[in-house]
């Protein structure tokens, strides 16, 4: 342990002490606590972290978020909620969408410390201590967003490694989603929120009645949340040099201009480069006229196709849950719970938007008097540039002004499960306990309206080819050859005139938007449980216990794909993909408690002393079994301090969309598209680079992936993979002192150390790393026929063939990535109360020491506090959250602040490049993002209880409007950290009779 690392631990409650005068909107209990979190009315207590019935995790800091607390917020989902935990990855974002991506077609499954990969999640999310379905149309991920927010008694994260309790996913911890259980009456909630262009409402029920030996509780939430449109924010303008300026960004150089400028040459009309020149032609919409060119280079382009089009989509939720239990006899208990949820997503895009089929277009287009090109591939539109004797053009078309609005991307996910479970008391001391979840997930997402690209290319030079060649075959593994000769004003493309001049034909526009990629997934889930808990025998420090059982799950997925062929319109020339995954796991686990010492036996400084073993053993149908023990203690000093500690080893399996339906590593994500750009290959590694004909090079690289020098890249999932593994510790401090009733101090020091996750690695770093370097292949004199063929086998192709392809990059997902992070978890909470009501003071910090990472064994280096690098999760250095709250009578209030520090962006979009060598980052490059800060405001005031029990309330998220700070990318901020969003009020009134 190095110095740095053993100050942080020594000074663990040091920090905690200090913390007292912050503020939060979490509650980080005790250990032992657990249980003074469950509401009055539940008889069961439901455990994080521990296999043994009512007994909190041993060793652990236990995160814990109260109703209290979720009422407190305008929170209509559970993402929404984990906002306000600065151990969870998104404490600023939006809470909406996939973190604001332009396809749903992943999930929102939330993540501790940032610790993953980009195609798994370490992180293990369940509902009162079971599995839930897997969701998601390319990804297995568990989304807990299905449970009605309404029906959430409290949230406890639990940040460190728990696969000796659960299994596989667990290593950065488990998210317990705990809901509520025995209730009588009826509450009603509802409210709507107001922003700028911005509106949601939500409604919601949950109903009860109990009786002598059970009950019956139900809830159903609804909320609908609006699209929040880019052109209603204008940070989200794609030519972002003025707001780097205004950032403290030097855009002095050509370089910074080119990478601050994110609009594009993709325009409608298009803009035309003439044949042999670097000029780029732009049309005037008020003169309808081309005229007034630039140097073809990034920080002249002019077209912002993304503004009308949404940053965050609509999202309208339906969430229903039903729970019972029933006493039979003395002995037996039995529960069920049904869920029920539907999501439906709606994001409008722009025609040139890429996508599977669709996209934007760049073609060679030729004209009058052009002899090097076959019959019949005169665009009979030409027009030629004033000043130009070119026959021939570049376009680059968006098609947005020709075909009006209509691009967009429906998604959606439907999940159902139901879980039942029968506890028999066998004795005072022992039981048993019977479990199973069964459920499925459906989700889909529908591209459609996007310009079809090899429809385009083909009404503008005839072939599927964007170069316009005839010899191209337009499905390789097939020999195809697809054209549309000869071109004429019936079936050829004007993409040079607007509105009622252009000359394009109304069967020629139907075809060119015919490009429907519809993805569905179905994901499927049967779990079943047995277990064994009681006391084992009579320590000096209390009952020894004991809990041990089996479990089995299967997993099933089918996915059905169809997607357009790249031969035409979608509707007479698409391709389908039907797979089917399968495993099962059996595992078995047991977990003691010894407890050594006991307040009553006296010991000078061990009140007392608890010592917990757990390990579990999981054997898997597709790649074998693993073993992963956790040891753990608590040691309380005197009344009011206690120690802990713990050590565990975890894993993720690889999912099932990672490792493939077949022997091949099939997956729906499997393709050939087009390789990386700008990609500088090492000449000692690829010599033969050199001898690819107009290549760029200097002594040490040349530089392939540009318009001149195209490849392909193969995509997809792998049936080597193997688990991914990790090593988890962590010591802690409690406070409660006596002497303060109402003061609660905790620190947490963590270690996590993460190895082989499953990612793609990006080919910057693969061709500088010795182990990765065969999965760049160069092809000097361009690959050959039978060569592209061999290549794109049966895969789907998501592009067109470059005239010439000189390279191609395996992008195939592997066990490369290794983690090593360190960090400090801190919370501090007062509450106070006085004759004339009470007051609250609290924050929670999550601040990262360490995270060193690196790739298929190849140098380790440090991406603290940056984001971008390795296109995972960031790992910004510090989140904080705070709250004081005051309640007066009826009255009460409560301020959040909310606070990230500021990073740098070492993203391929930053303004100052990121310095690479060898693929290693430097530290030198990359642009700083400022800290964000913003206030969120809580009133709430409880009506006179007449009739019924009721109140109303305001909230108010970002109360001082602020936007968040710039990052150089498309969008303008970051999706993890930032939240367009900006200022919403929030109206609404609970009641309950």
């Amino acid at each position: 342990m190095n110095m740095y690392r053993l100050a942080a631990c020594s000074s663990v409650l040091a920090l905690s002490l200090s913390m007292s005068g912050l503020a939060t909107a979490q509650s980080a209990p005790a250990q032992g606590s657990a249980a003074d979190e469950v509401a009055p009315d539940t008889e069961e207590i439901i455990v994080t972290g521990s296999s043994i019935k009512g007994v909190a995790p041993v060793g652990s800091n236990l995160i814990s978020v109260s109703r209290d607390s979720i009422e407190k917020t305008n929170a209509q989902t559970v993402q929404q909620i984990l906002r306000s935990v600065p151990a969870v990855v998104g404490l600023g974002s939006a809470g909406q969408g996939s973190f604001g991506s332009a396809s749903q077609s992943g999930t929102n499954a939330p993540t501790i410390h940032g610790l993953g990969a980009s195609a798994s999640n370490s992180t293990l999310n369940i509902i009162d201590g079971h599995r839930i379905p897997l969701s998601g149309v390319n990804h297995a991920l568990g989304d807990p967003n299905m449970v009605p927010a309404n029906m959430i008694e409290r949230v406890e994260v639990l940040p460190e490694g728990a696969s000796s309790v659960y299994g596989s996913d667990a290593v950065a911890g488990v998210i317990n989603f705990i809901t509520r259980r025995k209730f009588d009456g009826v509450q009603l909630t509802g409210q709507a929120g107001f922003g700028d262009n911005y509106r949601t409402i939500q409604a919601g029920i949950v109903a009860g009645h109990s009786w002598d030996t059970g009950w019956l509780t139900a809830g159903y939430n609804y909320s609908n949340r609006d699209p929040l449109r880019v052109a209603d924010r204008s940070f989200l303008a794609s030519d972002h040099r003025a707001d780097a300026i205004a950032a403290g960004l030097d855009l002095s150089s050509a370089t910074a201009q080119n990478r601050a400028n994110q609009a594009s040459f993709n325009c409608d009309p298009a803009s035309i480069q003439p044949g042999g020149t670097t000029s780029i032609f732009r049309y005037d919409p008020v003169s309808r006229t081309y005229g007034n060119p630039v140097s073809n280079a990034q920080a002249n382009a002019f077209c912002d196709i993304n503004q009308n089009v949404d940053q965050i989509p609509r999202e309208t939720r339906h969430n229903l849950m039903v729970k019972a239990q029933q006493e039979v006899g003395d002995r037996l208990v039995l529960n069920a719970d049904v869920l029920y949820s539907n999501r439906k997503n709606l994001q409008r895009v722009s025609r040139g938007t890429a996508g599977t089929g669709g996209g934007a277009i760049l073609a060679t287009v030729f004209g009058p008097g052009t002899t090097t090109v076959g019959a019949g591939q005169i665009n009979p539109f030409y027009t030629a540039m004033p000043g130009q004797t070119s026959t021939t053009q570049q376009v680059r078309f968006s098609g947005d002004d020709l075909f009006g609005p209509g691009a967009k991307i429906e998604s959606g996910e439907e999940h159902y499960f139901v879980n039942t479970k029968a506890e028999y008391q066998l004795s005072d001391a022992w039981s048993v306990t019977a479990g199973a979840t069964v459920g499925f997930s459906n989700s889909f997402v529908r591209d459609s309206g996007r310009l079809n690209v090899s429809a385009a290319l083909l009404a503008l030079n005839g072939t599927t080819n964007q170069g316009g060649s005839l010899t191209t075959i337009s499905v390789p593994a097939t020999g195809l050859i697809v054209t549309q000769l000869p071109l004429t004003t019936a079936n050829a493309l004007d993409v040079w005139n607007a509105g009622s001049a252009n000359r394009t034909s109304a069967a020629v526009r139907a075809r060119l938007t015919d490009t429907t990629t519809y993805r569905l997934t179905r994901q499927g889930l049967q779990n079943y449980r047995l277990q064994l808990g009681g006391d084992l025998f009579s320590m000096p420090g209390g009952e020894a216990k004991l809990a041990v059982g089996g479990e089995y799950i299967a997993y099933t997925i089918r996915q059905n794909v169809s997607q357009p062929l790249g031969i035409g319109p979608a509707s007479t020339g698409s391709s389908t993909i039907n797979l089917d995954y399968s495993r099962n796991v059996k595992a078995a686990y047991a977990e003691v408690l010894l407890p050594l010492v006991s307040p009553e036996m006296g010991v000078p400084l061990v009140r007392s002393f608890d010592v917990n073993f757990a390990g579990r053993v999981d054997d898997y149908s597709d790649f074998g079994s693993t073993t992963n023990p956790k040891i753990a203690a608590n040691w309380e000093v005197v009344e009011g301090v206690k120690i802990r500690g713990n050590w565990s080893r975890s894993f993720v399996a690889p999912a099932l969309t990672s490792f493939g339906a077949d022997g091949r590593g099939t997956t729906a994500e499997t393709s050939v598209a087009g390789g990386p750009t700008n990609l500088a290959v090492p000449i000692a590694a690829y010599p033969g680079v050199t001898s690819i004909p107009g290549v760029s090079c200097n002594a040490t690289t040349c530089t392939i992936g540009t318009p001149t020098i195209q490849g392909l890249q193969i995509n997809g999932g792998n049936n080597e993979l193997v688990p991914q593994k990790g090593t988890s510790w962590s010591i802690g401090v409690d406070f409660t002192p006596t002497f303060a009733p109402g003061l609660r101090l905790s620190a947490t020091f963590w270690h996590n150390q993460f190895t082989g996750g499953v990612t793609a690695p990006l080919a910057g770093s693969a061709v500088n790393i010795a182990g990765l370097q065969n999965l760049l292949t160069i092809y000097p004199t361009g690959a050959t026929q039978a060569q592209i063929a061999n290549i794109v086998g049966t895969r789907p192709l998501t592009t067109s063939i470059p005239a010439t392809t000189y390279y191609v990059y395996d992008f195939r997902q592997r066990n490369v990535l290794n983690l090593n992070v360190e960090g400090l978890d801190a919370d501090a909470r007062y509450t106070r109360n006085t004759d004339w009501g009470s007051f609250t003071l609290g924050a929670a910090m999550s601040l990262k020491t360490r995270f060193d990472q690196n790739f298929g064994g190849g140098p380790t280096f440090s991406v603290l506090n940056t984001t971008g690098f390795n296109g995972t999760f960031p790992s910004i250095r510090l989140d904080l959250r705070g709250d004081i709250g005051v309640t007066y009578g009826p009255v009460s209030a409560t301020a959040f602040i909310n606070h990230t520090g500021g990073y740098t962006n070492w993203s391929a979009t930053a303004v100052n490049p990121l310095v690479s060598v060898g693929g290693v980052p430097t530290g030198v490059g990359g642009d700083p993002v400022k800290a964000l800060t913003t206030v969120d405001f809580h009133l709430a005031w409880d009506l006179p209880k007449t009739l019924l029990d009721s109140q109303v309330y305001v909230d108010v998220q970002n109360l001082f409007n602020t936007k968040p700070p710039f990052y150089s990318s498309v969008q303008g901020f970051d999706t993890f950290a930032g939240n367009p969003l900006l200022r919403i009020v929030s109206v609404g009134f609970r009641t309950k009779f």
